[in-house]
């Protein structure tokens, strides 16, 4: 008997927490990322999927987390892309 009643206390508590959930995603604000790539957009196998990428995040969450993609030299030169993004810029 202790072992059903801890299972159903522990399924209630499961549907209760689910249903708080939504209210609590709800309200969080939307989160804005840039990308900067090491590769032109000219390559579109590369730079195309980072692209991808970011409609495809900004679908799944309904636009509450963007991911802006910039190429080689728009943030800075391609082969610090990664300094760059170490420095916090």
């Amino acid at each position: 008997m202790e072992r059903r009643k801890f299972l159903q206390n522990a399924g209630m508590a499961g549907i209760l927490a689910a249903g708080a959930a939504p209210a609590v995603v709800g309200a969080q604000q939307a989160v804005k990322w840039r990308l900067t790539s090491s590769f032109p957009k000219s390559l579109d196998t590369i730079y195309g999927g980072a692209e991808v990428l970011s409609k495809r995040v900004a679908e799944i969450t309904g636009g509450k987390f963007q991911v802006q993609v910039f190429a080689a030299g728009e943030i800075a030169p391609g082969l610090q892309a990664l300094d760059v993004t170490q420095n916090g810029t």
